[in-house]
């Protein structure tokens, strides 16, 4: 399982669709905060 050193990353990650968890795992781009997680797994949400 992936997870995030940040909880409050961790837990939102988690809340996420196995498809957006599998895109962010595999992508090469790492966000360092919450908010840019949320954008990115925004950003591959608006993608399907």
């Amino acid at each position: 399982m992936y997870s995030f050193e940040n909880r409050e990353m961790d837990e939102f990650f988690q809340t996420l669709s196995p498809l957006i968890q599998h895109s962010i795992i595999m992508c090469d781009l790492k966000p360092r905060t919450l908010e840019e997680l949320r954008t990115l797994a925004d950003t591959m949400a608006e993608g399907q």
